[in-house]
């Protein structure tokens, strides 16, 4: 009888919130515990969500190449100033659909007391108009000098020198505000600057082998400058605007993209290269479309990888990431027929290393929060025990 009478407390007598955790744990078992073509439903979805990122990944950075590739670098400007424009045009729409899904939410479950939630853009935002100046600045600058750097880089060459926003951005971080990383994190930084000296060589070594093959020195100063302007603004956003501000992605690109692209505008009436940039978008209007879908694709291949890390964390999402950018530099040689020297093939050897080590403290850190995580439940057990074993005192003692 006592047995039944603790299960009985152990079930009506704990914190609401606790029978509420337990109700959606049994919901997710249920769920994940369904199969489809041989998979369980989270991992088909998961794996969906990873293909998608992937393939839109890929089809952004060829749009991309086709567009620097042709005459249309020239016009760094105005490509900027579109591929800008796009990014706030999709933000603005995620940030509007994340707003009416939380109204609806709210108003399902009784919040604000019959009160109408607001649902307008510009009272929402956290951040301020300064605060997307100065960031629209940044976002401006890093893609402007990448792009501008493309006349000079093989496309390839971007794609790492991307990656190696780890290096600044570490650096921003240690001086500014005062984080901590292992040594093994500084080791791996400095695979990764290994793999982007010898392939910058081995362009070095092949240019003018081919139509595609281009390196120039001045390129590497100009997206140089590209990455910090990009770790500047991973820092501010970390730490300003998600952090104090509680703002969201959706947000954030929106307000940076928008100001981003009247800096652009600026800057091509100031340079007189607006009257040039619009005769040749009115001769050549594929490249309007290869902006927005390119830009369109990037967007949702991030918005994926998003997804992923709120579904099962980070480790898969660094996964995803890596066998994209892997597979982009493959078909890049491929499709643009880039010459592929001995140096190449190191630098994609240490490149992979680095790929490999961040996998693996992706993982440790994942292992860290789970373990930190079972520990919590562990002690919430207690806890809950100890809560019923105090109510059968109560009552043995009432009797």
């Amino acid at each position: 009888r006592k047995q039944r009478h603790s299960t009985f407390l152990n079930q009506n007598h704990a914190p609401s919130n606790c029978r509420k955790e337990m109700a959606i744990e049994s919901a997710d078992d249920t769920k994940t515990t369904s199969k489809l073509l041989g998979l369980k439903q989270d991992d088909y979805e998961v794996l969906v969500m990873a293909a998608s990122a992937i393939g839109l990944s890929i089809l952004y950075n060829l749009l991309q190449e086709s567009m620097f590739t042709s005459d249309a670098k020239k016009y760094t400007g105005m490509i900027t100033m579109m591929t800008s424009l796009v990014y706030a045009v999709l933000a603005f729409f995620e940030f509007k659909h994340e707003l009416v899904s939380h109204a609806k939410t709210k108003a399902a479950h009784g919040g604000n007391e019959g009160i109408p939630v607001k649902t307008g853009v510009l009272e929402n935002m956290k951040g301020t108009a300064f605060d997307y100046a100065r960031l629209g600045t940044l976002t401006a600058a890093g893609m402007y000098f990448t792009n501008w750097s493309l006349q000079y880089l093989n496309y390839t060459l971007r794609v790492l020198f991307k990656a190696s926003k780890i290096l600044p951005t570490v650096l921003i971080a240690v001086a500014f505000y005062k984080k901590k990383f292992s040594m093994a994190e500084y080791v791996n930084i400095l695979v990764l600057v290994a793999s982007i000296v010898l392939f910058s060589y081995g362009d070095a070594v092949g240019k003018g082998k081919t139509d595609n093959a281009s390196f120039d020195i001045f390129g590497i100063a100009l997206i140089t400058v590209g990455v910090i302007a990009d770790a500047l603004t991973s820092n501010f956003e970390g730490e300003h605007l998600f952090k104090t501000r509680k703002a969201s992605h959706s947000e954030v690109m929106m307000a940076a993209s928008l100001f981003g692209s009247l800096y652009m505008l600026v800057l091509m009436f100031v340079t007189g290269k607006a009257a040039d940039s619009y005769q040749y978008l009115l001769a050549n209007p594929d490249l309007a479309v290869k902006v927005v879908v390119s830009c369109s694709a990037g967007y949702f291949s991030i918005t994926f990888i998003l997804k992923i890390i709120q579904r099962v964390g980070a480790v898969t999402a660094e996964i995803v990431k890596s066998v994209r950018r892997v597979v982009s530099i493959v078909l890049s040689f491929i499709i643009y027929s880039k010459p592929f020297l001995s140096w190449h093939m190191i630098g994609s050897l240490f490149f992979i290393l680095f790929i490999y080590n961040t996998f693996q403290a992706k993982a440790a850190q994942q292992k860290a929060k789970d373990a930190a995580k079972t520990a919590r439940q562990m002690q919430e057990a207690v806890d809950l025990e100890v809560f019923a074993n105090n109510g059968n005192k109560k009552n043995g003692s009432g009797h």
